[in-house]
């Protein structure tokens, strides 16, 4: 693993733009000069499903801006109503295109410093409205100059509402977005697959390990260190998970051995695309893991945990996108308000027939799937839904902290 160091004491040294960015035009504009209006056209377009439905709709685009190209990807909703950024920067959204539900789009800009990753990972986004008036002092970008550098088209001006109440009928399949003829389209998309058995984690993996200090403050002499598998993570998870521990990103194709080799106090698997079945090598390298050192997850490594133990996942119909799933908190009875992206869960039946106990510790209040569950046995648990907040509510940003720090001091219970 070749690691590069980063030194990051300051109060938030997580929110900046990847370097990647700047090689690729930095979201930021040199010097002092704002933000301006765009000159906006339209293209007509369709959104075509593959069991035939189809959305007319219109592209939006600049003037200079290429022509469109097909995209074929698995349509999914948010119901988010805000934080647009935050959801095409996240990689777990990989081999997607997303319907936003909220009103319209675009209306506060683009900031590098709420960006996720290095990238926009959307295949596409898809809005009842697009405005071109940006009402935010900090906006640097428009949504849309930043969705045509990476090469994302932007269709809007179509049935949103008939697009949602559709896909929750028969669940996320895949869609093609095209300027051509419908009939055209449809027999390009009739026999495309969604997210259903790909492996994506490794296409949005860090192509190399880098590590990031502990907290300023920390005792010093601290050896404790926090081996994070990227499946597709998130800044503001790696900052949500600062603490008195050296953090070491690794790509998601390392081995059980070469994790040992790290001597990691803790390990923590994160969230990110695609089905948690076709990952059959990542699954070992946590089974071989499990007993020895401990683990916490969220999204997919929550699901993937589940797989190690030996439980079973499942594709829900539509899946859980938005930032106001409630969670129930079964140990206080408690209730906490989630960000949730993911289109797979652990089958809840299954981690009843493990030889080890697992408690179920979280579940969701719209349809009661297992939001969370631990092993004290094995100093395990996970969590389905982004505590980081990335968009979302703030009430559990600090949740993984102190869940892996209840587990490297040996407490199995910690904060169920």
């Amino acid at each position: 693993m070749s690691e590069g160091k980063r030194n990051e004491d300051d109060a938030s040294p997580l929110q900046q733009p990847h370097p990647d960015l700047g090689a690729q035009d930095s979201l930021r504009y040199a010097g002092s000069e704002r933000f301006k209006g765009e000159d906006l056209h339209t293209t007509p377009g369709w959104l075509v499903l593959k069991d035939g439905t189809r959305f007319p709709g219109e592209f939006v685009h600049t003037a200079q801006s290429t022509p469109v190209e097909p995209v074929t990807a698995e349509v999914v909703f948010n119901t988010a109503m805000s934080g647009y950024q935050e959801v095409i920067s996240d990689p777990s959204y990989y081999g997607q295109m997303v319907c936003f539900t909220t009103a319209q789009l675009g209306n506060y800009g683009v900031t590098a410093a709420d960006f996720q990753s290095e990238r926009v990972w959307v295949g596409a986004v898809l809005a009842p409205r697009y405005t071109t008036r940006v009402s935010n002092f900090a906006a640097e970008r428009s949504l849309l100059e930043v969705l045509e550098l990476a090469g994302v088209p932007l269709f809007v001006n179509f049935d949103a509402r008939a697009l949602v109440r559709h896909l929750r009928d028969v669940g996320a399949i895949p869609g093609r977005l095209t300027t051509e003829d419908p009939e055209v389209a449809f027999a390009q998309v009739r026999e495309a697959v969604g997210t259903d058995g790909k492996n994506l984690v490794d296409e949005v993996s860090t192509t190399s390990g880098y590590t990031i200090a502990p907290l300023a403050g920390s005792p010093a002499g601290s050896m404790a260190r926090l081996v994070v598998i990227d499946y597709g993570i998130k800044r503001a998870m790696l900052a949500s998970l600062r603490g008195p521990w050296e953090i070491v990103v690794v790509n998601a194709a390392l081995r059980a051995n070469q994790i040992r080799s790290l001597n990691p106090s803790a390990v923590f698997l994160s969230n990110g695309p695609g089905d948690p079945g076709a990952l059959g090598e990542k699954v070992d390298t946590i089974a071989a893991l499990l007993g020895e050192v401990p683990i916490a997850g969220i999204c997919l490594g929550h699901q993937l945990l589940g797989l190690a133990l030996g439980a079973r996942t499942y594709k829900l119909r539509f899946g859980h996108h938005g930032s106001n799933h409630p969670v129930a908190r079964l140990g206080d009875q408690s209730v906490a308000i989630t960000a949730q992206n993911h289109n797979y869960a652990v089958d809840e039946g299954s981690l009843a027939d493990l030889s080890v106990k697992v408690e179920i510790t979280h579940r969701n209040l719209f349809d009661g799937v297992v939001e969370g569950f631990r092993c004290p046995e094995l100093r395990a648990l996970s969590v389905q839904y982004h505590p980081e907040a990335a968009p979302g509510p703030l009430e559990e940003r600090s949740y993984m902290a102190s869940a892996i720090a209840g587990l490297i001091d040996g407490e199995g219970n910690a904060h169920a």
